[in-house]
């Protein structure tokens, strides 16, 4: 994977995080059909495919999952980025 796409798919992934935390503080908690749409687009981008339905699925494990994608793609476990982050 080349740097640029390395970072497009970074970009696509915090897309989504974006979407989900801007849902969450709009008072949702299930990902809708609109959200869940634009989740698999940006997904699709970032070379995601998603196994499974996105809509009404609760934003936090959408959110774990992620966070999961960036840990992945940082070469790191999704517990070492935990650690950095202080969660």
């Amino acid at each position: 994977m080349t740097v640029r796409e390395h970072r497009l798919r970074q970009l696509a992934l915090d897309r989504c995080l974006q979407l989900l935390e801007e849902a969450q503080v709009g008072g949702r908690t299930r990902v809708d059909g609109p959200l869940g749409a634009l989740l698999r687009r940006h997904l699709e981008r970032a070379g995601v495919i998603a196994d499974h339905r996105l809509e009404g699925r609760r934003i936090d494990r959408v959110l774990d999952d992620i966070f999961a994608l960036q840990a992945q793609l940082l070469g790191q476990s999704p517990e070492d980025r935990r650690q950095r982050n202080g969660s």
